[in-house]
């Protein structure tokens, strides 16, 4: 008996109920069929009976570098007997919480699986009442088929902004972590492919360092070996330092010397407030360039400023030119 028959019976009764009784027969008939339904019932649930319920699939297990061929069975169909007391609890549980089937080791190549339903009766027991008997679970075998997937190691890359809040910087710019990802996917969507993405961020007015877990934008046919990947942006307010650079020259052949006037510029510097205090004039040059020294405007040499500190964020040069004078050495 399927165990629908008798919520459909109790929903026929529950519409006559609702019509008015236009003769006392009619009254009469319809209390002498609420009477026989239980009746029905009080017999039903003292016998045992065969019910039905739907009993859904959990697949773990399946590498990232395989593609499935077709759907897999989401439900089995399970048979069992029961007593009928037991009839409610399977009429509001239409489906019994999953069970899992483990595709751990199982893939091996390009091919198909044949998984035995009859071996996960014991699982499917476990969700039964104590009292239910004689199963019987269609289909008798899960089929996967499925094929093997090329592998490709590409770089991760940020996709979107990340826009302080007022008075504040990213000191260090947007990171992901891990910097690289293997996909897997067939050879040719491989080859096209270039890196990977996350889903677009946008992000504004922040005021705190980011770091957090964002989900990566999936190519079609393409497989992940993870789903997100983890972005960092150091945000802190920021202040100006000024240093005072004496300047020097590159490039310069052996047999000049070069003086500037004056011998020392001002780096006006931007700094995050973590690192005012580390950032000083030793990890900062101002130079002049032999090779851009202009002969249209002779005694006039522009400034350029290198950094090995990456803490300095952005800089302003005072005086951008200097007056120089080259010597040839005695």
């Amino acid at each position: 008996m399927s165990a629908k028959k008798p919520i459909r019976q109790i929903k026929r009764l529950g519409k006559k109920a609702k019509a008015p009784f236009p003769t006392k027969e009619a009254f009469v008939f319809l209390s002498f069929l609420i009477f026989s339904t239980l009746l029905w019932f009080l017999y039903k649930v003292s016998h045992v009976q065969e019910l039905k319920v739907k009993v859904p699939i959990e697949y773990v297990g399946i590498p990232n570098n395989v593609e499935l061929v077709g759907k897999l069975p989401k439900t089995l169909n399970v048979q069992f007997k029961d007593k009928g007391s037991a009839l409610f609890t399977y009429i509001l549980k239409q489906e019994l919480p999953p069970f899992k089937v483990d595709l751990t080791g199982q893939f091996k190549g390009t091919g198909r699986i044949s998984l035995p339903t009859n071996k996960y009766e014991g699982q499917i027991f476990y969700k039964l009442k104590p009292t239910a008997t004689q199963i019987h679970i269609a289909p008798d075998s899960l089929i996967i088929n499925y094929y093997s997937l090329y592998k490709k190691v590409v770089p991760v890359r940020f996709y979107g902004y990340i826009q302080p809040a007022q008075q504040f910087i990213i000191t260090h710019g947007i990171s992901v972590s891990p910097a690289f990802l293997e996909v897997y996917g067939n050879k040719q969507n491989l080859d096209t492919l270039k890196a990977i993405y996350t889903e677009p961020i946008r992000l504004k007015d922040v005021k705190d360092s980011v770091n957090s877990e964002f989900y990566l934008k999936v190519p079609r046919g393409i497989h992940l070996s993870q789903p997100r990947v983890k972005v960092h942006a150091a945000v802190e307010p920021f202040t100006e330092k000024t240093l005072e650079v004496p300047v020097t020259s590159i490039n310069l052949p052996d047999q000049y010397l070069l003086r500037t006037f004056p011998a020392t510029v001002k780096v006006i510097c931007v700094v995050g407030i973590s690192h005012f205090k580390t950032l000083t004039s030793e990890s900062i040059q101002a130079v002049v360039n032999y090779n851009t020294l202009s002969r249209i405007n002779a005694g006039k040499a522009r400034i350029q400023v290198f950094s090995t500190s990456s803490d300095l964020i952005r800089y302003h040069v005072s005086p951008e030119t200097v007056d120089f004078l080259l010597e040839i050495k005695k």
